[in-house]
């Protein structure tokens, strides 16, 4: 509601309901006691009367007079006679049935007080001497007063939603898990949050297809000039098609969110994209408060939590905001979901597990958006977990953090108190190339500050980190603590695998306390316990490591999934032949980062061939090369390969994006080879920047980008020359990817001009 809006809704209200309503309410949030309603015949008048202490502890009584038309010339000696009544005659106070004499007056009026009658009136009051004693209130002037302190008044639902807007800031403003595991207290989400970057690959045909309207900034003599221009572009003849690359629009999150109404963000475990959907939550909450009115309801959803309820999801979100405390009429969510005002947060589409609660789940968002079609939705999955399965949505993925990301990162996390420390985990990130593309995942960063506080030192490699995160959260924190713990970090990591490897496969996050019990017990003639031992064990368990937590009563789940799968893979390793456990599941999109943490715990070279070779003669590949591409990453992970199944395995990815027909395929490959990063590949690559076919220029200086390594740097940044536009606009991106200092500064500002002479070319 404007301005206009709020004062012609004042205005339609007559004298009563604008006092009783709006200004006694106004005068109690300002501070001023005993307001009295004082209309009757003999007012004398005063329609209300309060009083204040001065800054002597003195009363000061006023007396308001209320109107709700214009104010003219004419009406003044009206007015001067009621001000000249309110004065002369004392108010009783009811309290103490004493008279009062009023110290000041107000005339108030929902309209409009015109020029000619505010200059008679002072003219008038200042004869009287009174002049010092009145103050004149019109109706903008009011408004604002009501929007000042009483923003309720505007906002039927007001007392109900802010306690669902305060209660939600209050559950995400601080983080309360791995993020914050040794600190004193949580953390606040916005001191550590670091912005983050979306990629949305467009296919060039797709692109070129399209009416595109550019603004232009040209610099003539200094000045900007603006121009616009629209390209229409004609569909490229169909056995053109598999020759036409992928374009990469590039965006922060924020942006994204507020221009796409229907999206999907897609990202690698530990990505950030729980933390995103929280950074959002708060910061619509935010703004809300800030703006006393509701501008973008954010209503939280677990995807998982909402399959399990058994509810539609329309029902759901009344459940939702129950939970956060809106106990309002159910009338103002459903308005407000037609309008557009919410926006679904759907946290964790790949955490459904099993095809069919994603099938469900499916249907259920695709129906609830074709009834409301002005409701903005953002889910959030992992890449293994999600295949296009929402018609209609805009795809993006989370990039890793780039240079900058990481310094803010560093720097938010240790705080601008201790600038030496973050320098020093910065010195040791930059100084070991392997560590900091693992650095850029932000779990891993996280994870990282906490072993570096700890340690001063740092694992190479994801698997390792896990290892020395574990075994910091089942001992060292109670050591550093001084508390005393009753069962050994052996007997607790012994059963963490356990719960884990049961969690995942029964395809679930969340454990009955019934679940957990059983599984301990189970286990229990391991570690000589009893029965009698479990509830003690499991307390100590989750209340000591933070690597199990209770989310409820009788609910339990790993603090992130992560961890639940790094403890499925420990099981994994534990097993007599858990390769055979790893075939069962490979097609399983649930089971990829289990399967990879085991690849990365592995100490012998021949364990992991022996998974290769099985998994290439006993899974059936399929027209994605699923297969393919998880023995990549497997070999990526893993610290012991041998050389001849790494070369193959390359030889095999390099093949692959050559010769696939489909862009999909070839993105899928080169990302793959991006996690090796082959010496072979790197060192043939820049020989084909010189190719003489611009498209194998452009796939080179592509691929060398997507595989990051900084030997590229020099060769990429001669390409920016080439005399073919999208050789140089590839070449740019790719430095871009790259991301380090050197690529920042030619990178980022090239991508944007090279992207868009790319798009604009007839």
């Amino acid at each position: 509601m404007n301005q206009k809006e709020k004062l012609e809704m004042l205005q339609q209200l007559t004298e009563k309901e604008l006092t009783t309503k709006f200004l006694i309410p106004l005068y109690e949030s300002i501070g001023c006691k005993n307001v009295r309603y004082t209309h009757r015949r003999l007012e004398f008048g005063k329609n209300i009367i309060y009083y204040r202490d001065d800054e002597y502890g003195n009363r000061v009584y006023t007396g308001v007079q209320v109107k709700k038309t214009q104010i003219k010339t004419r009406d003044v000696a009206d007015i001067n006679r009621q001000i000249s009544e309110a004065f002369g005659e004392h108010y009783t106070n009811l309290n103490d049935g004493k008279k009062i004499c009023l110290n000041k007056f107000v005339v108030l009026t929902s309209n409009k007080i015109l020029e000619e009658a505010k200059y008679s009136l002072w003219a008038s009051l200042r004869g009287a001497q009174l002049d010092k004693l009145v103050i004149r209130i019109d109706g903008h002037q009011l408004v604002g007063l009501l929007e000042k302190h009483l923003p309720s008044a505007f906002w039927d639902e007001y007392d109900y939603i802010t306690k669902y807007f305060n209660t939600l800031k209050t559950e995400f403003e601080r983080i309360k898990d791995i993020s914050a595991i040794g600190q004193k207290e949580p953390v606040p989400l916005e001191n550590i949050y670091v912005s983050l970057r979306l990629r949305e690959k467009i296919r060039r045909s797709e692109v070129l297809c399209d009416s595109l309207e550019f603004t232009i900034k040209l610099k003539e003599r200094d000045s900007p000039v603006e121009k616009k221009r629209t390209i229409v572009k004609a569909k490229p003849e169909p056995e053109n098609v598999e020759k036409q690359e992928e374009r990469v629009r590039i965006l922060d999150a924020d942006s994204a969110v507020a221009d796409y109404d229907r999206l999907v963000i897609v990202g690698a475990p530990g990505s950030g994209k729980t933390t995103l959907l929280r950074h959002l939550a708060l910061k619509f909450c935010k703004e809300n408060l800030a703006r006393q009115e509701r501008t973008c309801i954010p209503v939280p959803i677990t995807l998982r939590e909402f399959s399990d309820s058994g509810k539609d999801l329309r029902r759901y979100i009344d459940a939702v905001f129950e939970q956060y405390q809106f106990s309002g009429d159910k009338e103002f969510v459903e308005n407000d979901l037609k309008k557009g005002t919410c926006r679904l947060l759907l946290d964790g589409f790949d955490e459904l597990a099993s095809k069919e609660r994603q099938e469900r789940v499916t249907a259920e968002i695709l129906a609830f958006i074709e009834r409301y079609r002005q409701c903005p939705v953002v889910v959030t999955s992992r890449i293994a977990g999600y295949h296009d399965e929402l018609r209609g949505f805009t795809t993006f993925e989370l990039m890793d953090f780039d240079d900058t990301q990481l310094e803010q990162f560093i720097t938010n996390w240790f705080g601008e108190t201790v600038p030496e420390k973050a320098a020093s985990m910065l010195a040791a990130i930059n100084g070991n190339e392997p560590l900091k593309a693992l650095a850029r995942n932000p779990l891993m960063i996280a994870i990282i500050a906490i072993i570096y506080g700890e340690d001063k030192k740092l694992p190479r490699k994801r698997a390792a980190l896990y290892e020395r995160c574990v075994e910091v959260l089942l001992s060292r924190w109670d050591v550093q603590k001084r508390l005393q713990n009753t069962y050994p970090a052996e007997e607790k990591e012994l059963m963490l695998r356990k719960l884990a490897f049961h969690a995942h496969s029964t395809n679930k996050r969340v454990m009955t306390d019934t679940e957990v019990m059983s599984e301990i017990r189970r286990y229990f003639p391991l570690i000589h316990l009893n029965d009698e031992d479990a509830k003690s064990f499991l307390e100590e368990l989750w209340q000591r490591s933070y690597l199990l937590r209770q989310v409820a009563m009788d609910r339990y789940e790993f603090l992130h999934l992560s961890f639940q799968e790094y403890f499925t893979a420990l099981e994994l390793k534990e097993q007599e032949d858990g390769i055979s456990t790893i075939i069962e599941h490979v097609p399983e999109p649930w089971w990829e980062e289990p399967i990879l943490l085991y690849a990365g715990i592995l100490k012998e070279a021949a364990t992991l061939t022996a998974l290769v070779k099985r998994i290439q003669n006993e899974v059936p590949e399929d027209i994605f090369y699923r297969n393919l591409m998880l023995v990549g990453k497997c070999v990526a992970d893993a610290d012991f390969t041998e050389p001849s199944l790494k070369d193959e395995i390359v030889s095999c990815l390099w093949s692959l994006y050559q010769t696939a027909e489909f862009s999909l395929l070839r993105a899928k490959a080169i990302d793959v080879l991006a996690l090796i990063k082959p010496d072979s590949i790197i060192d043939s690559l820049p020989k084909e920047l010189k190719a003489e076919d611009r498209f194998v220029r452009r796939s080179a200086a592509y691929a060398l980008g997507r595989i990051g390594s900084e030997r590229a740097i020099d060769p990429l940044l001669n390409v920016l020359s080439d005399e073919d536009s999208d050789v140089r606009g590839s070449a740019a991106y790719a430095l871009g990817e790259i991301g380090s200092e050197r690529a920042i500064g030619w990178g980022v500002d090239q991508l944007r001009f090279f992207s868009f002479s790319i798009w604009c070319q007839p």
